[in-house]
């Protein structure tokens, strides 16, 4: 994931508890939805490229699915959890550690996807740019790109303010999130406890225009955008807290 900011100290220590974290997220309606989404585009695609994949959670979702599927992140250290649970469950997963403005996988996939706000992590609009010009590059003619961003309302509406400092908890945490609506960037400070460890990060994600991420995927050369309120076929919301976009790249 990349970030344009370099005092942002983002997906380190926490990789190795990310997946405890993420536990209550509902990967498998994440699937159910990409599956929706690339029927809609009438794509039936056999290779998938996962960008900015974490830990490779929907990845390894994807490959139980029947595809072929790779990815890529720029933390080594998230790329090193993917590549230990794969391992670990024989699963024949090639994981890199790539910047999405610049990575070369030396292929082309018939889809591209991306899940859970990484986008939003490219805080400068020139990366992203060049992160959509990216997925094109990688895309077979005729492919598929999907991905989610958060909102603006998703930032004002402090939704990032998260805890849970149960005593039962295996990672207990407290997230604040700092909005500035000129910069239209948020800082979200994260403090952690594990056991006897205490440790920060700080992540920064960058609220994007609907019309503005829609300029960039056609100037990268996509074709039949469309755009969703998340998880759902309908058209974003004012209050629409994320937002899906699909597109293709033309044969």
């Amino acid at each position: 994931m990349s970030l344009a900011e370099p005092q942002a100290q983002s997906f380190t220590k926490v990789a190795e508890f990310y997946d405890e974290l993420m536990r209550p997220v509902p990967y498998r309606m994440w699937v159910s939805y990409y599956l929706l989404l690339l029927s809609m585009q009438e794509v039936k695609p056999k290779s998938m490229l996962d960008m900015c994949c974490g830990t490779g959670t929907m990845t390894e979702f994807m490959f139980r699915e029947g595809f072929e599927v790779e990815g890529f992140d720029l933390s080594a250290d998230m790329i090193q959890i993917a590549r230990e649970k794969a391992e670990r469950k024989r699963m024949p997963l090639r994981f890199e550690v790539a910047d999405a403005a610049d990575v070369d996988m030396g292929r082309t996939y018939d889809s591209v996807f991306s899940f859970f706000d990484s986008f939003n992590n490219i805080t400068d609009k020139g990366q992203l740019q060049k992160a959509f010009e990216s997925a094109y590059r990688h895309l077979a003619p005729g492919g598929s790109f999907i991905f989610d961003m958060n909102t603006a309302y998703a930032f004002e509406e402090k939704l990032f303010n998260q805890q849970d400092l149960s005593k039962t908890s295996k990672v207990r945490y407290r997230w604040k999130g700092d909005w500035d609506p000129e910069t239209r960037l948020i800082h979200v400070t994260m403090k952690f406890w594990v056991g006897d460890q205490v440790f920060e990060e700080l992540h920064i994600q960058r609220a994007y225009g609907l019309e503005e991420t829609i300029d960039m995927l056609m100037e990268a050369g996509f074709k039949d955008i469309r755009f969703f309120h998340s998880y759902t076929l309908q058209p974003p919301r004012e209050k629409s807290d994320r937002i899906h976009f699909s597109a293709i790249r033309p044969k």
